[in-house]
């Protein structure tokens, strides 16, 4: 791997010097990275290694950023082990058993190598997986698992041209793949819960609930009883409820209109289209609040539609999507990745759109995150990890242009406290670092 940091590492399962399954990983030793380059490096190697890495350490250095693996005791100066994945053959986890799995992830953390002993320079402070449902899943189950896949995939680049029955079919079928891989994610975990391993709830929440974690004091405890795994509260995102009916016909409609198109003729045409389409599923029973219409057009950036809607419906100014972020909230985490060398556009016409309706600056979502917490949130993540990319110095630059966003985008009151934090607060479970 790049900078010489990255080793392979393969382990055989045995049971009677007989192979019956096997561990595949990725040690890291973060010390020999150049500093800034961390997650350039991690990135360098593969996709997966790229998500642990903006999920779990900061860009930089690549020293943990989570309060609770600095508690269980990672160091900056030990290295991480990434586990790729482990397969177990069938006969042993009949049920969800997960005795032999537990048995053989326990001796690989207590590996003298792994621990850092015999002279190795490997000493490890940190272990990763991230669940993987059809590891867990009997032959039969995991076709129809593939197969579902398959379909959803096929489905997506033909989407525009679907009839809305096979619509409803395909989200039916990604739903029956959802609970498969909550359910099947959940028994995979098992194994690794013995062992110490635990979501961490900022992660789990914040980036993906398939990410679990183990620092060097937390795996050296007692091994679980497989029971005493099956009764660790595992954190899953809420049930994600999309528009149904002719509320997902007039979703599906904003979407195809919408343009991120500055032409006022073309986009008055286009509005004007939209007006009479969607004209039609109003009056079937649909509704632009429930549909989120106005959230898709700020994602898209499209003011001319964005201001039909709010004409037809100004309830839609204040409406919550299944995310619980309001238009403005949608529309400021889209300008937040708009900034380029010269810095944010000047002009801002769907943010000035919403405020210029009486879009509220003090709305907070889930998380206490005003428009302005969200904007400031995504900025930050989105120049600390180009900053890291290009191994530059992480750094809290101005970025010409941010003065009057922040001007218009300011609660009345003033930031919140997870607005000042970005989201990334003590209280979220992260450590700052300056």
């Amino acid at each position: 791997g790049e900078y010489g940091a990255f080793t392979s590492i393969s382990v055989d399962i045995l049971v009677r010097n007989e192979k019956v399954g096997s561990i595949s990983g990725v040690l890291v030793n973060r010390q020999i990275i150049p500093d800034g380059m961390f997650l350039s490096a991690m990135d360098g190697h593969s996709h997966e290694m790229q998500m642990v890495a903006s999920a779990v350490f900061e860009p930089s250095m690549g020293r943990t950023k989570l309060i609770s693996l600095r508690d269980g005791g990672d160091v900056y100066d030990k290295d991480i082990l990434y586990i790729e994945s482990i397969h177990v053959h069938d006969q042993y986890k009949v049920n969800g058993n997960s005795d032999l799995g537990a048995y053989a992830i326990r001796k690989l953390l207590r590996c003298d190598m792994i621990k850092g002993k015999r002279g190795i320079w490997w000493g490890v402070s940190v272990c990763i997986y991230i669940l993987d449902p059809p590891e867990a899943m009997a032959k039969e189950v995991k076709k129809e698992y593939e197969a579902n896949s398959e379909k959803i995939g096929w489905s997506m680049y033909r989407e525009e041209e679907e009839s809305l029955e096979t619509k409803l079919e395909r989200d039916a079928i990604k739903e029956r793949r959802q609970k498969m891989s909550k359910y099947y994610a959940r028994i995979d975990a098992n194994q690794f819960l013995r062992n110490g391993f635990y979501q961490d709830p900022a992660v789990a929440k914040d980036v993906d609930s398939f990410i679990i974690i183990v620092a060097e004091k937390q795996w050296k405890s007692p091994l679980r009883s497989h029971s005493q795994a099956t009764k660790v509260k595992f954190f899953t995102p809420e049930e994600v409820k999309s528009p149904v009916g002719k509320d997902a016909e007039i979703l599906t409609l904003t979407k195809r209109m919408c343009r991120e198109d500055m032409e006022d003729v073309a986009g008055q045409k286009r509005a004007s289209l939209y007006r009479i389409d969607v004209s039609c599923l109003l009056s079937g029973g649909g509704s632009l609040a429930r549909s989120h219409a106005l959230h898709a057009a700020c994602a898209i950036n499209d003011v001319f539609i964005a201001k039909c809607i709010l004409e037809m419906d100004a309830s839609t100014l204040e409406s919550r999507d299944i995310l619980n972020v309001t238009p403005l909230m949608m529309a400021a985490s889209v300008m937040a990745g708009k900034a380029n060398n010269q810095g944010f556009p000047r002009h801002h016409p769907i943010i000035d759109t919403l405020l210029e309706a009486g879009a509220s600056t003090d709305a907070m979502d889930s998380d206490g995150l005003t428009a302005y917490g969200t904007f400031k949130s995504y900025h930050k993540r989105s120049q600390r990890n180009i900053q890291a990319m290009m191994g530059e110095a992480v750094s809290e630059r101005r970025v010409p242009g941010i003065d009057t966003l922040e001007r218009k985008l300011m609660p009345s009151g003033g930031p919140t406290a997870a607005d000042q934090s970005c989201g990334e607060g003590v209280d979220q479970g992260y450590i700052h670092y300056d």
